[in-house]
């Protein structure tokens, strides 16, 4: 017969098992440290977006206007890298040299591609907001911006980071949010930019063409002339004639030079030099 069960009430009870340690959470990512990684995405793309569109100038020559939807063509590939290295559990380049990472706000998992396309295409909304988007992330606690409250994403640290890291980072992000935007601006509106040169060269044919008008009113009348109204009737379509010229050419320092044997013209470019151009060239 088995003895009964007798509790010894001198034993000590059996501890319980001890309470797993929670697992940390990821601290959320600075706004400086996202500017960072940013401008290196930003900057990746459009330096290998200006190399193809140097060498697509090289055998086309569009007009101003298709030369602003060209430089406006970064956004496709950028909207697309974007959208591929933010989902699927991928990172682009700039937040992976950076160590950080988007996820999801409510269980920190991957975005999705949807996602993650409505995160790339918040930027735009961010921008054109007077970049007041962007900077909703100085005020939010959780550093989110208004691509992230459209995509329901946080960037958090990836890994750790000591403080004289975080340090050059953050002086990292303010020397190239500089030198990013004055060069940005450079090349879209300073001299030597593509819009400039193309503008130029748009002057430079235009005074051409009204030096081609300038040898038919003589074949015509026997003589040139330094009314460009005349000329511009000449042409054809005296309407689109003048618009032409008004959008190439400031009109404050054009010229028309005639003498019985021939004539010269001088004008300038509308480029932020008002670069002179002749014809016949000097």
């Amino acid at each position: 017969m088995n003895e009964p069960y007798r509790m010894n009430i001198m034993q000590d009870e059996p501890a319980a098992p001890a309470a797993a340690a929670p697992t940390p959470q990821p601290a959320v990512a600075g706004v400086l440290e996202r500017l960072v990684a940013l401008l290196i995405d930003a900057g990746l793309i459009f330096f290998i977006y200006q190399v193809f569109l140097l060498v697509l100038l090289r055998f086309t020559s569009p007009d101003l206007q298709q030369l602003y939807w060209w430089i406006a063509g970064v956004n496709v590939p950028f909207i697309l890298y974007e959208t591929l290295f933010t989902s699927g559990g991928r990172n682009t380049l700039g937040r992976a040299l950076v160590g950080v990472r988007a996820v999801r706000l409510a269980d920190g998992g991957t975005l999705n591609l949807a996602q993650a396309f409505v995160r790339a295409m918040g930027y735009y909304v961010s921008a054109a907001l007077l970049m007041c988007g962007f900077l909703l992330a100085f005020i939010d606690s959780q550093h989110r911006a208004l691509q992230d409250y459209l995509a329901g994403s946080v960037v958090l640290q990836a890994r750790q980071k000591s403080w004289g890291e975080k340090a050059l980072l953050s002086l990292t992000g303010l020397v190239l949010l500089l030198a990013f935007g004055g060069y940005f601006y450079k090349q879209l509106f300073g001299a030597g930019s593509l819009v400039q040169q193309r503008m130029i060269t748009r002057a430079q044919e235009h005074v051409k063409k009204i030096g081609y008008l300038e040898e038919m009113h003589r074949v015509q009348f026997g003589r040139y002339t330094n009314d460009l109204l005349r000329l511009s009737i000449l042409s054809g379509d005296p309407v689109q004639f003048q618009r032409d010229t008004q959008a190439v050419l400031d009109r404050k320092d054009f010229r028309i030079g005639v003498s019985a044997t021939g004539y010269k013209i001088k004008a300038r470019a509308k480029d932020v030099r008002k670069t002179p151009v002749y014809y016949p060239s000097l």
